[in-house]
């Protein structure tokens, strides 16, 4: 039995919909706090919809029951979040019986004990099961899909509120990260305690980033370079919770510093493709910060 969480997140969203069209040779169910939302996306996949919430530990056991092989996704990264929850429920799926995690993790995650995704890695290091660790970049969805932050700065404002000064990341296409995540479930035995990095094919300032999304959607978006502190004030007069702004400006401060640069071809090397480019992902959702469609 596989078991898919975070099916509304990046890679989560996409990954199901790669097993949906073509579903894995043994059971799979897909794990969401609201599972009846899932019913239009599996289809006749043959997946199984079920209840889970990491912080309510009574929907834990049904999800994990008979569970060999765990897709394991971040939901609201912070540090609370992955000792309070992430982490028990680790431990959780060791004890019913879990042999492999396939855990999408972020760049400077095994030297940045300030990233929650640190201990979430060290974690499974500590347990007895297998695991591959997905370090991705920064997903080229979060500029559409943060709806408390980048999705609506840039399409209500035109502006690219982020605050990364002149620091250069490597922008990864969540599409590509879950066609990663898919070619390690069907096998996963081939990838056992594997870290991998995956990024997109270029390290962009986001003033460049911003002159990608100006010629992708018809009007100019500028870079606005926000202090941390104005970028934490915007945010919680938005209701965003202290937890995630620290883990955003914690990856930004990595970014401005140069920490989030490094370009591997390892999205090429695993799926015998390049990565998209962000200019590819821009042409593809344009319509998404036209129609306001953020998901």
């Amino acid at each position: 039995m596989l078991l898919i969480t975070g099916p509304s997140g990046n890679v989560g969203y996409e990954l199901v919909a790669r097993l949906a069209t073509a579903p894995p040779a043994t059971g799979w169910r897909v794990a969401s706090r609201r599972p009846a939302d899932l019913d239009r996306r599996l289809g006749d996949s043959g997946a199984q919809a079920v209840r889970l919430d990491f912080f309510d530990r009574a929907t834990w056991p049904s999800a994990l029951a008979g569970v060999q092989t765990l897709f394991l996704l971040f939901p609201l990264p912070g540090n609370k979040a992955a000792r309070t929850a992430i982490i028990p429920f680790v431990e959780a799926a060791q004890e019913a019986g879990c042999q492999h995690v396939v855990y999408v993790s972020v760049f400077g995650a095994d030297r940045a004990r300030f990233i929650p995704h640190h201990h979430v890695e060290s974690a499974l290091r500590s347990s007895t099961m297998a695991s591959t660790v997905l370090r991705c970049s920064f997903f080229m969805q979060n500029l559409h899909r943060l709806i408390s932050t980048h999705g609506v700065d840039i399409a209500e404002n035109h502006e690219l509120f982020i605050p990364a000064g002149n620091g250069r990341t490597t922008f990864i296409d969540a599409r590509d990260a879950a066609d990663v995540a898919a070619t390690v479930l069907r096998d996963p035995g081939s990838h056992r305690d594997t870290v991998y990095h995956l990024t997109g094919p270029a390290a962009l300032t986001m003033t460049e980033v911003a002159e990608v999304l100006s010629a992708g959607l018809g009007y100019r978006v500028r870079y606005s370079n926000p202090s941390l502190v104005r970028f934490a004030s915007r945010l919680r007069r938005r209701g965003v919770g202290w937890d995630s702004i620290g883990f955003m400006s914690a990856v930004y401060t990595l970014t401005r510093l140069g920490g989030n640069q490094q370009i591997t071809d390892e999205v090429a090397q695993l799926l015998g493709r390049p990565p998209r480019a962000l200019a590819e992902f821009v042409e593809d959702s344009a319509w998404r910060w036209r129609d306001r469609a953020w998901t």
